[in-house]
């Protein structure tokens, strides 16, 4: 049998009160030493932990502030490379066109040079179809017309005139 077991409740209570006392006692005595270097390190800890978050979350809002400062400031460098480009492209545009004018110009004063050229020989050969044609036509007349005695009376008037020029 236990001891104790006669002992009134109350009695029995305040023994185990003492008991628990003297435990708690003794573990404070033995552990307090311990117990407080831990909490301490784990006080630091977590205080370190705080600053580092604080730390943290200062440089992320600076971040966060130069980030939204550079997607502001973005819009309008979009905006300027939008404008630059579009004013390239109508430069470019521009002296696309200035050169097909000048190509045309071109190639049309070219054209107009050749048309007067293929013109000039064409009414060439136009006039020496119609000159040979007339010669051929004339010589054949001359012939139709022009006799033996006709020949003989000009070829006699010819050397009369260079005889009479030497």
């Amino acid at each position: 049998m236990g001891l104790g077991k006669d002992l009134p409740l109350w009695l029995q209570l305040l023994f185990q009160f003492i008991n628990f006392a003297i435990l708690v006692g003794v573990l404070v005595y033995f552990l307090k030493k311990p117990l407080k270097e831990y909490l301490l390190k784990r006080h630091d800890t977590v205080k370190e932990k705080i600053e580092e978050a604080d730390r943290l979350l200062k440089e992320a809002e600076g971040a966060k502030k130069a980030y939204e400062e550079k997607l502001s400031g973005l819009e309008g460098e979009i905006e300027a490379f939008r404008a630059s480009a579009l004013a390239a492209m109508e430069g470019e545009k521009k002296k696309i066109l200035d050169d097909a004018r000048g190509l045309a110009s071109r190639i049309s004063e070219q054209a107009r040079l050749a048309y007067e050229q293929e013109m000039k020989e064409a009414m060439a050969k136009v006039r020496a179809e119609i000159a040979g044609r007339t010669i051929a036509a004339a010589e054949l007349k001359v012939r139709e017309t022009f006799r033996k005695e006709d020949h003989d009376r000009m070829v006699g008037e010819f050397i009369q005139k260079v005889r009479s020029i030497t």
